[in-house]
């Protein structure tokens, strides 16, 4: 565990630090700088606007509102030395009414110190203290905190040490729960213009990813069709449900990594 945080955020703004000058926001629009004032949690910051700004694309494994876990607390601790009276520049979609802001009414952004030329979100990933959570409305800088994420995991850092991809079988356990997922596509089908991919020979309980008729135009606009993708191996990230099986659902393209 990281219980030397001052040291590794010394180490991460010499080394990490090239994230930011290095990360394209080009996708993104700066809506403005702010200091930050307090860290709330490890998603949240308040600024000196009187806004409050949660960090997108980040997922904390071990963090609920009623407990934040030894991997959450050490990102609160890296959060307040790297961020408390530092001043950040906000990156947003650019859709100024989509994306912006969620039903908290917290600003929805990725965050760079730019005295320090640092991503924050890349920091966080890079010490392996959350996994990449893109959403719809923000997909952005998936690519890119992918990348991070596969480092990190690579390396077996911080949440890594204990955390894995799992694999088909292994999703009934872990019904409930954000997870990455891989595993080879049996079959592709579409009922009701819902598209199922089945990972297994039994549709009524294996796994599957399931793309809702709302979101298939995400898909389309990108050249993709779903039932093109029968033994593909994939990486597919979201929260397991149960429907005829563990299900995860997916509504944007950055949810979904082809392997092979």
């Amino acid at each position: 565990m990281f219980r030397h945080y001052n040291f590794l955020l010394l180490v991460l703004s010499f080394f990490c630090g090239l994230s930011a000058q290095a990360a394209d926001f080009s996708a993104l629009k700066s809506t403005g700088q702010a200091e930050v004032i307090e860290v709330i949690n490890p998603y949240t910051v308040m600024l000196s606007s009187g806004k409050v700004a949660r960090l997108s694309g980040l997922y904390f494994t071990d963090y609920t509102q009623d407990e934040a876990g030894p991997f959450a607390q050490t990102s609160v601790k890296i959060l307040k030395d790297m961020l408390i009276g530092q001043k950040v520049e906000l990156y947003q979609t650019p859709k100024k009414d989509w994306g912006r802001v969620n039903r908290m009414g917290h600003e929805l952004a990725h965050l760079v110190i730019p005295d320090k030329g640092l991503w924050v979100q890349g920091a966080l990933l890079s010490l392996g203290l959350a996994k990449v959570q893109t959403s719809a409305r923000n997909p952005e800088m998936a690519a890119q905190m992918l990348e991070i994420e596969a480092a990190a995991r690579s390396s077996k850092t911080g949440i890594w040490e204990t955390e894995k991809i799992l694999t088909p079988e292994e999703t009934e356990g872990a019904i409930g729960s954000f997870q990455i997922v891989e595993g080879k596509i049996v079959n592709a089908a579409v009922k009701q213009n819902r598209f199922y991919l089945n990972f297994g020979g039994n549709w009524r309980d294996d796994f599957t990813v399931s793309i809702a008729p709302e979101y298939k135009r995400a898909f389309t606009k990108n050249g993709m069709n779903p039932l093109d993708w029968g033994n593909k191996t994939v990486r597919v990230r979201g929260w397991i449900t149960s429907y005829n099986g563990p299900l995860i659902e997916i509504d944007h393209v950055e949810a979904i990594e082809f392997i092979k």
